[in-house]
């Protein structure tokens, strides 16, 4: 039985101050456990909420400027690691997106050479991998295939966080140039198909139908109203009104106008 003196304060015995130090090191270390966990789920949620966000950025940009494009400008089939695009636009045209180092850029060419280069990516991701490629689409606009890995930017591992993009957009509006067009392969595509046709054409200037010029071998030249054939012997051909015959019309050195019968073409 313990005696309790007057004047004197009862105290903690050491085997009481060890279990209470037993108990608080164990709460303690529980505790730090459970904030370690809390801060490293935390951290791992701000890096795949980074990355999300710039891959969503990345797809909304290249997603707009593909369908707003007049052109993707590259070899079809062919994954390149440089998307190319034909802008409507003479001050957005020609536009690239394109990985160099860890950063994605888009930059907007215009004819003179003059290019302006902005990133898409900052510094808190790396750019993995990146690659375009285009599919033709002999029904409809071009279609072009996207890969893109982005990588949170840190060194320790446990924040560590990777997401890959995978998709396809394609054209959806009219074609509008403000240069040159021409096929990426020399006499391989056409315009218009058999069951998909062009109505009308307007043109201005010379025409030419086979070659450049009738000096490197043109067949037909339309040039201010006149039409012309080069090679003699040939003509225009014209079915008579019962549609039974056809006749080439010609011309002689003296001028006058002959006519063949030929086979209706």
């Amino acid at each position: 039985m313990r005696k309790f003196f007057p004047g004197k304060r009862d105290g903690f015995s050491l085997v009481e101050l060890l279990i209470y130090v037993g108990i608080f090191s164990v709460s303690a270390v529980f505790l730090v456990s459970i904030l370690t966990v809390v801060t490293q789920v935390q951290l791992r949620q701000t890096s795949i909420g980074e990355v999300n966000q710039q891959l969503s950025f990345v797809s909304d940009t290249i997603k707009r400027l593909v369908q707003t494009s007049s052109l993707v400008d590259m070899p079809g089939g062919v994954a390149s690691s440089t998307l190319s695009l034909r802008m409507a636009s003479t001050s957005l045209d020609t536009t690239l997106v394109y990985a160099s180092g860890s950063v994605l850029y888009i930059e907007e060419r215009d004819d003179s050479g003059v290019s302006v280069v902005t990133p898409l990516t900052d510094s808190n991701v790396t750019v993995d991998s990146f690659s375009a490629t285009k599919y033709e689409n002999p029904t409809g606009f071009a279609v072009v295939g996207l890969e893109l890995t982005l990588s949170y930017n840190t060194t320790q591992t446990k924040s560590k966080a990777t997401r890959s993009f995978q998709t396809a957009i394609g054209r959806i509006s009219a074609a509008e140039f403000d240069s040159s067009v021409y096929p990426n392969i020399d006499a391989s595509h056409d315009l218009g198909t058999a069951l998909k046709k062009w109505k009308d054409i307007y043109l201005s200037g010379v025409l030419g139908i086979g070659v450049t010029s009738f000096s490197s071998g043109y067949k037909i030249v339309v040039s201010g109203g006149d039409i012309a054939t080069k090679d003699a012997g040939k003509g225009f051909v014209a079915k008579t009104p019962d549609g039974t015959a056809c006749y080439r019309i010609g011309i002689l050195n003296t001028g006058a106008v002959t006519s063949t019968a030929v086979s209706c073409p």
